[in-house]
């Protein structure tokens, strides 16, 4: 895992959650929905989304699953340690965008993050009824179909 550089690092990851968490800031989210919609919102394409893949074509994206539940378990202690996330204690650890997030977030303005804002809007709304584990249940469908050709 490649930490110092900016692309599949902890400060890629670090922001992608803050973006993700902005666009719903009234319900807090579980590690697993982040991993999961984080990876949805990369490679919106894939999963009957109306946008492109962030990411672009990858053949190798659900090798990422793993190496992404890691660096997002890092980037939310991370953004909690700097008081950009909060925990909620509900049905386990949930994390949601704290106001000093959202005023980070603000700041952003390239394109990457709009895109990115838009099309976990979008990841959101699709799978707000469905569970964490439907979710990732999901995923693992794409990937072992994607193994078949």
């Amino acid at each position: 895992m490649n930490n110092n550089g900016l692309f599949n690092s902890l400060f890629e990851m670090e922001l992608r959650t803050l973006l993700l968490l902005s666009v719903d800031v009234k319900n807090p989210y579980a590690i697993e929905r982040i991993v999961a919609l984080d990876f949805i919102s990369c490679y919106a394409a894939d999963f009957s989304l109306p946008h492109g893949n962030l990411h672009g074509e990858n053949n190798y994206k659900y090798g990422e699953i793993s190496n992404r539940r890691l660096l997002v378990q890092q980037a939310v202690k991370a953004l909690v340690l700097k008081g950009l996330v909060n925990v909620v204690i509900g049905r386990g650890y949930l994390f949601s965008i704290s106001e000093q997030g959202k005023m980070f977030i603000k700041k952003l303005e390239n394109t990457y993050a709009k895109d990115y804002k838009t099309i976990a809007k979008a990841a959101v709304k699709k799978y707000r009824k469905d569970s964490d584990e439907e979710v990732l249940a999901l995923i693992q469908y794409f990937s072992l179909k994607s193994l078949k050709g």
